[in-house]
């Protein structure tokens, strides 16, 4: 199964096997994927979540 880490849960992306109910013991395994290499230089945009909000955009001078 894949799915993806979120704060301290795991979202998973598939839906779990019909034959699995609740009170089942389960073991999880974890391994992580790496992300792509680029053959070009890549930096994050850094954007500040204060100018993503509508009142900031339109905001008049």
């Amino acid at each position: 199964m894949k799915g993806y880490i979120k704060g301290k849960s795991i979202i998973l992306t598939d839906s779990l096997p019909e034959n699995i109910k609740d009170g089942d013991e389960v073991e999880v395994s974890f391994s992580v994927i790496p992300k792509p290499k680029y053959s070009f230089p890549t930096f994050n945009l850094g954007i500040k979540d204060e100018y993503l909000k509508r009142e900031k955009i339109y905001e008049s001078d």
